[in-house]
C-alpha cells in the first residue's frame, strides 16, 4: 500500500514539476512548521481445519514541531508512539514504542508548490514487548539510535497545508536489546534503507 501511494505521490508530483518549474516555492525565515504521520492496521486470519485464529493490530503515531531559522531551512524536534497486539489462540503478545528525534531539514524548491528536502536527524526509541506464552512467559526490551539523512519530498496543496513523503534513510544505526531467557544482543549497522518501514507519509501545516 505504502508503494503504491508513492508511486502515485511521484507521478502526480512530476506532473507538477512539469507545469510550475518556472517559479520557485520560499518557505521564509521565521515559519513555524507542524507535521503528522499516523498509520493503523490490523488483521484476522483464520486457518483450514482449525478453530484458532490469530489476530494482529497495530497503530503509530508521530507528531513534530520547527521553526524556520533560514529561507528552507527547518530545525525541530519529533517524538512518536506505537502499540501492536497479537493473538494466537490462547497466547496473547503486546508491545509498545517510544521515540524522540532532533532534526534539521533543507527543502530544494522545484517549482512553485512542489520541494525536496534532506533531512538529518538524531533520534532514540526505546520498546518493549511481552507475551503470555506458557509455561515460560517472554519478556523483550529494545534501545535503539540512529544518526542519519533522510530524503524526502512535500507537496504544497495551498499557502498552508501541505502532503509530505519521507523516503527511506541512509545513516547509522545501533540496537541494544535485552531478552528475559538472557539471550541479550546488540547490533550495529550503517547502511541505506528504502523498505516500507523507511516511507512515511503525511499533513504538515505551515504558519
Amino acid at each position: 500500500m505504502k508503494k503504491l501511494l508513492l508511486c502515485t505521490m511521484l507521478f502526480a508530483l512530476s506532473f507538477a514539476y512539469g507545469q510550475e518549474k518556472k517559479e520557485k516555492l520560499t518557505i521564509e525565515k521565521g515559519t513555524w512548521y507542524t507535521a503528522g504521520n499516523f498509520s493503523i492496521g490490523k488483521s484476522n486470519n483464520e486457518f483450514e481445519g482449525s478453530p484458532e485464529t490469530s489476530k494482529y493490530f497495530n497503530f503509530n503515531f508521530s507528531p513534530k514541531v520547527g521553526y524556520t531559522i533560514n529561507d528552507n531551512l527547518i530545525i525541530g524536534l519529533g517524538v512518536g508512539y506505537g502499540y501492536s497486539k497479537s493473538e494466537s489462540g490462547s497466547e496473547i503478545g503486546k508491545g509498545n514504542s517510544y521515540q524522540i528525534f532532533p532534526y534539521i531539514k533543507k527543502h530544494f524548491p522545484l517549482g512553485k508548490k512542489l520541494t525536496i528536502s534532506l533531512q538529518g536527524e538524531f533520534s532514540y526509541s526505546y520498546s518493549d514487548y511481552s507475551n503470555n506464552i506458557t509455561p515460560d512467559p517472554y519478556e523483550r526490551s529494545t534501545n535503539q539510535y540512529f544518526i542519519g539523512m533522510r530524503p524526502g519530498m512535500t507537496y504544497f496543496l495551498n499557502k498552508n497545508i501541505a502532503l509530505e513523503a519521507n523516503i527511506g534513510s541512509l545513516g547509522y544505526s545501533k540496537i541494544d536489546r535485552e531478552d528475559s531467557d538472557f539471550s541479550n544482543s546488540k547490533f550495529d549497522s550503517f547502511n541505506f534503507s528504502i523498505n516500507s518501514t523507511d516511507l512515511f507519509f503525511g499533513l504538515s501545516y505551515y504558519w
